[in-house]
């Protein structure tokens, strides 16, 4: 590992960069589980006439319904502090540990003139990054400012902050770590064109307990059989009885109330057309422009197409650029090479795909399956770089 590290010259570059994450649902999967093809699904629904409109609905809250049960509905768990799910603490552990670590890193770094703000951009809706973060006492920026009812504004991003010493007359800056999500968030609420937050989860809650029966099932991975449902399929499960809209007619107008971005190929034109997500799309790109920026995506599989343009996009563009994509395995990687097409698309190389070498893989020092999964990355890669940075203080 202490190869890949000096390979791509990473220790020199967190050191004199600035530092950004975009993190992907990847992330998050060891509790909340992966979308399969519901992007698919739900694209290829929007798409579909329907002579009788009740089945077009039916099957959207099916969708819908499978992907709140999955993602949505764990995160009431999340919030709840007494919950001994162990797939959720292993999940808000690796965050944690990872936050540590890149807390410190920027604490370290030589170069002092560079500010001490970390971005993480995310596609995730769920809210791990803020209870982390909570939970380490680190000090982060959601957008949100203070007071009883707390109202989102791009302008409360990019605040330094600074801390006075007890004894002396010095101040000196500390790591922010500023969390921007692209798709919105579970704890964001519309009130009258504003975002205020949402610290209990309400409108979660209320999706939760709306009526959902005579739902259909719908299959979006089965790792057994491999069988997944696409449209007709679902199609051929719409029952020949008539069907009753009142069974789940609410819970679809309180799921549209969610301030989310759904997972959709049609999500692209959801977001600009609403103007916080299109600005911040407009942020991660003014960041990514900066002269000695520093990218590591995790978790992410750049299937969204407005972030991969843009992503592509600005790396032609700024040539001090550089962005480290995190693949899973040998199998992602090839995914993702596939999907990004660097060759032919990336002018000035540099966007560089880092997965497991065989070596690692073959090493019995590692687990028999080992990936790059969040614990890997953290402890393989960045506390790595960090003991390094410390033996060279």
């Amino acid at each position: 590992m202490s190869d890949l590290i000096e390979e791509y010259r990473l220790i020199d570059r967190i050191q004199d960069s600035n530092i950004n994450f975009l993190f992907g649902s990847g992330m998050s999967a060891g509790y909340l589980e992966i979308l399969g093809n519901i992007e698919n699904l739900l694209t290829e629904l929007d798409k579909k006439v329907f002579d009788d409109q009740k089945q077009k609905d039916l099957i959207r809250a099916s969708i819908l319904n499978k992907y709140f049960e999955g993602v949505i509905q764990k995160n009431i768990d999340i919030l709840d502090e007494s919950t001994r799910n162990p797939d959720l603490n292993s999940t808000l552990n690796s965050y944690k540990n990872f936050f540590k670590t890149i807390n410190q890193l920027i604490l370290l770094r030589r170069n002092k003139l560079l500010s001490k703000q970390v971005n993480i951009y995310t596609t995730n809706i769920d809210i791990f990054l803020e209870k982390s973060l909570e939970f380490t006492r680190l000090e982060f920026n959601d957008g949100f400012g203070k007071g009883f009812k707390p109202k989102y504004d791009l302008s409360n991003f990019k605040k330094s902050i600074f801390q006075k010493s007890l004894h002396f007359d010095n101040s000196s800056e500390i790591p922010v770590f500023n969390i921007l999500k692209i798709h919105g968030s579970l704890t964001w609420e519309y009130e009258k064109e504003n975002i205020y937050f949402d610290s209990t989860l309400k409108q979660t809650k209320m999706v939760k307990i709306t009526s959902k029966s005579d739902l259909i099932e719908v299959v979006t991975e089965d790792s057994k059989s491999n069988k997944k449902d696409d449209l007709e399929s679902l199609i051929a499960k719409i029952p020949a009885s008539t069907i009753d809209e009142t069974k789940f007619a609410s819970f679809l107008e309180e799921y549209d109330k969610l301030s989310i971005v759904n997972p959709t190929k049609g999500k692209f034109q959801q977001t600009v057309l609403d103007q916080k997500y299109y600005d911040l799309l407009r942020i991660y790109a003014n960041e990514l422009e900066r002269e000695n920026t520093l990218v590591f995506v995790m978790g992410f599989s750049f299937a969204d197409e407005h972030i991969r343009d843009l992503t592509i996009r600005v790396a032609n563009s700024n040539p001090t650029l550089m962005i480290y994509i995190f693949a899973r395995s040998s199998n992602s990687k090839n995914k993702l090479e596939k999907i990004l097409d660097i060759e032919n698309n990336v002018k000035n190389k540099n966007i560089v795909i880092v997965s497991p070498t065989q070596s690692e893989q073959d090493d019995k020092s590692f687990e028999d399956d080992f990936s790059y999964d969040f614990d890997n990355i953290n402890a393989k890669i960045f506390m790595q770089i960090l003991n390094k940075i410390k033996e060279q203080k």
